[in-house]
């Protein structure tokens, strides 16, 4: 039986979702009992706030953190006793949520998320990969935020994708013998679009502002779905290893993403219907009003950051278990839940 121990690593991390997340998505998984071979309760949770990927390599191997950052949802020391506690608590009162909210509901009848055939893809693509299919004894799973998804680059990792040829590696795993690592950004937002009725591989155009990892991420997994991009530089020019073709602005876009921050009136593409913040921050509400946040325009972050944490665990993490890993819906209705109870105790 594996045991996993799971990091966030960048800076800042402090107000990262992602162990909830992750603590959330094992939870689900330990439904199962016996047909999921991995250590839920024995799994660990942490945070690693550092700008250097040796750090965080450092961290994978050793397992120590010599400053526990202060978590912003529980005001107190990741992986200590109050967090932890807490932590607990939150994920308790989120699996007594077993249906996902109807507002969150897929807008399409072919949701890719949890499209059994792209699971069964998923999973025999990864042998090819060479990666394993099934979890070894003692594995550690990784996800990395800025400034650290540009820095990865080695032979001594493989990759099961071209994120480190596009510099925006945010998925990281040691499976007992060796690292792998992929960029599921980009997956994530083609899924999440998808998820919203966009039919992306019809040649759906997304409007970028931006051109960091996240970016690259995003623009690379789009044109390869079949969509079209227009492109805005922000504080950076979108570069990617290969030529591409930038649709105007100025035309009508289906989908679009401000890397750069929140899309604003002097943007050509502030009249698009769907568009998305990558960014998110604590919410001092009540739950109805956290449902409510997640539902107005532009889309709140906690949507990219789940979409692509499921993406991570399909492509990456358990590609076995892609077919149990619970859908957008369902996580994110979990995870206003967990937050919701968080806040009651903090």
């Amino acid at each position: 039986m594996a045991q996993v121990r799971y990091a966030v690593s960048g800076s800042p991390v402090t107000h990262s979702l992602s162990p909830l997340l992750m603590g959330l998505v094992l939870s689900n998984l330990e439904k199962f009992g016996s047909s999921v071979k991995l250590g839920c309760t024995g799994s660990s949770l942490h945070l690693v706030e550092t700008e250097a990927i040796e750090d965080a390599l450092g961290w994978g191997y050793a397992g120590h953190v010599p400053n526990a950052p202060v978590w912003q949802y529980t005001n107190a020391p990741f992986g200590k006793y109050r967090t932890d506690a807490l932590m607990k608590k939150a994920i308790e009162a989120a699996m007594l949520i077993e249906d996902a909210d109807p507002r969150f509901a897929s807008k399409t009848a072919d949701d890719s998320l949890h499209s059994l055939s792209k699971e069964d893809a998923l999973l025999m693509s990864a042998p090819h990969a060479h990666l394993p299919s099934q979890s070894l004894e003692n594995e550690v799973w990784m996800n990395l935020t800025s400034p650290l998804k540009h820095q990865l680059s080695s032979d001594a990792i493989s990759t099961i994708d071209e994120s480190m040829l596009l510099q925006s590696v945010n998925a990281l795993r040691w499976d007992g013998r060796a690292w792998w690592c992929a960029g599921v950004d980009g997956n994530g937002v083609v899924a999440l679009a998808q998820h919203h009725g966009i039919d992306v591989t019809n040649g759906a155009i997304l409007g970028i502002v931006g051109g960091g990892g996240a970016a690259r991420s995003t623009a690379d997994a789009w044109l390869k779905a079949g969509g079209k991009i227009a492109t805005i530089a922000g504080r950076r020019t979108l570069e990617l290893p290969y030529a591409f073709e930038s649709e105007d602005p100025s035309d009508m876009v289906d989908f679009a993403v401000d890397f750069d921050g929140d899309l604003t009136t002097k943007n050509p593409f502030e009249s698009c219907l769907k568009r998305l913040n990558p960014s998110y921050c604590a919410l001092n509400v009540d739950l109805d009003s956290r449902f409510e946040a997640l539902l107005s325009q532009p889309f709140d972050g906690r949507w990219m950051l789940t979409a692509q944490h499921i993406e991570a665990w399909k492509r990456l993490w358990a590609p076995q278990y892609a077919h149990l890993v619970p859908s957008l819906d369902l996580l994110l209705t979990q995870l206003v839940h967990a937050e919701s109870a968080l806040a009651a105790y903090t």
